[in-house]
């Protein structure tokens, strides 16, 4: 999944917690499923910020022969 459609699923979600018309033991069923995306969305995010960072460094040549250079690539 890219950033971007992740973007899109949480704007989904958002929606259906806010629907008003959606009975509230649909509202809270989603809550839950809500919570469960959003945790993984934040390590998706945090991933994504390693790689980042650590493709900055390297182009930067700040990680010579460093161990987080083969766990990202």
């Amino acid at each position: 999944m890219t950033l971007q459609e992740l973007q899109e699923k949480l704007g989904d979600q958002i929606k259906k917690l806010t629907n008003e018309s959606t009975p509230y033991s649909a509202r809270k069923k989603e809550a839950e499923l809500a919570m469960v995306v959003s945790s993984l969305a934040k390590q998706m995010i945090n991933n994504a910020d390693v790689i980042l960072r650590t493709e900055k460094l390297i182009a930067n040549g700040q990680l010579q022969d460093s161990t987080i250079k083969t766990m990202i690539k």
